[in-house]
């Protein structure tokens, strides 16, 4: 399986394609992860990908509601004509998300109502691998990270960042809830886990267990 990744949108949300590279004959089949494209050129650039690359996308996965993860879906949805997947917790957001934009004068189209609510450990067929879905509340009600354990991925949407956590001042937002969900749901997994979120860089599990100030005790609180 392989990556790319998209900052897109005012916010440099990372949009990722999560694809087979190596099938033989057809189209590689792959999905695509929070796709909050903003501008003519973003899209451009991400359609341009996935048709040089011969990428199938065969789900839109959502890690959670926030307008600069969801303002792409109605371009994603009528591009790939693939079921949009999101934990049902943050619907409310989803279906607020023009409300959402107005607070930062941005405007996009609505974006449609998830085909199918992501759970607690369900598994999604993504190229030759699965991922597994763990609901990581904190950040918002709904957020949920995709795992896959087969090759050591973790797209964590903003729960977890290089150096920091997630923001807990939104809506339904909480600090203590979103540290019980990284230190239960996250840090469990191995140390060698590569990290994926939705803003800034990659990391691993063990970079972050020793150098993130909010889970090794050096920041007490969210700032």
């Amino acid at each position: 399986m392989k990556t790319e990744t998209f900052a897109v949108n005012p916010f440099e949300t990372n949009c990722f394609v999560y694809y087979d590279e190596t099938a033989s004959g057809g189209s590689k089949n792959g999905v695509i992860i929070d796709p909050g494209v903003y501008t003519a050129e973003e899209k451009e650039a991400i359609e341009k990908f996935i048709s040089e690359n011969g990428i199938n996308i065969k789900l839109i996965l959502i890690t959670h509601g926030h307008i600069d993860h969801v303002m792409g879906n109605s371009w994603a949805k009528e591009l790939f004509k693939a079921p949009i997947l999101m934990h049902e917790a943050d619907l409310p957001l989803n279906e607020k998300a023009l409300e959402q934009g107005k607070v930062f004068e941005i405007d996009f189209p609505a974006p449609p109502a998830p085909d199918k609510f992501t759970s607690e450990n369900d598994m999604i067929e993504a190229g030759d691998t699965q991922l597994k879905v763990i609901h990581t509340p904190g950040h918002s009600p709904g957020g949920v990270c995709f795992v896959d354990e087969k090759n050591k991925v973790i797209f964590g949407g903003d729960c977890i960042f290089k150096g920091s956590i997630g923001r807990t001042d939104l809506w339904e937002g909480d600090k203590n809830i979103l540290l019980d969900s990284i230190d239960d749901k996250i840090l469990t997994l191995g140390d060698d886990y590569i990290i994926y979120p939705g803003h800034y860089e990659k990391s691993t599990i063990g970079e972050e267990k020793k150098n993130n100030p909010f889970l090794n005790g050096e920041v007490d609180g969210y700032v």
